[in-house]
């Protein structure tokens, strides 16, 4: 899930911070998602901010917000003061999958010398067989947009890249 939007609230507490955020407008179409993710544990990235947290409860009023539970870091206090103070900042909750494509795309990238958009677009298009001929189906230049099948099918092609690439 890839979107944009604002930290509304945060509290800390004894052992984790609760982090309140709310989806721009336009975010509806997160609900499905957001509530497949309710009360597991996914990675988030809040502009530079990475952190690991346990989605507990999905909002819908006006817009569509969420909270989630961190642990309790100063490193991530820290840096949590710095992001609360935008007004609006990109949002990103991933899959275990989709961090391990992340993490494939960007080491493999720097070994070829190429941005990671690139060679996600490289192993995303394909040559499509129909009655008119073939033609050749553009690829995605970001995990967010990638069905699990495409994941799936992706993630064996840099796996085979990773092993051959020296």
């Amino acid at each position: 899930m890839k979107g944009t939007g604002r930290i509304v609230s945060c509290a800390f507490n004894r052992k984790n911070i609760s982090i309140r955020i709310v989806l721009d407008v336009e975010s509806a179409k997160f609900i499905d998602e957001l509530n497949a993710y309710k009360g597991k544990t996914k990675t988030l990235r809040l502009d530079t901010l990475q952190i690991v947290g346990k989605i507990e409860s999905i909002t819908l009023c006006k817009s569509v917000g969420f909270l989630v539970h961190v642990a309790r870091l100063d490193f991530i206090s820290r840096r949590l003061f710095g992001v609360m103070e935008k007004d609006s900042l990109s949002v990103e909750v991933s899959t275990t999958q989709q961090d391990k494509l992340l993490y494939f795309l960007d080491t493999v990238a720097k070994r070829r010398n190429e941005k990671a958009a690139d060679l996600l677009f490289d192993l995303s298009s394909f040559r499509k067989k129909d009655e008119n001929g073939e033609r050749t189906i553009p690829g995605k230049r970001s995990v967010f947009e990638l069905s699990e099948s495409q994941l799936n099918v992706v993630f064996d092609k840099i796996s085979h890249l990773a092993a051959i690439s020296p």
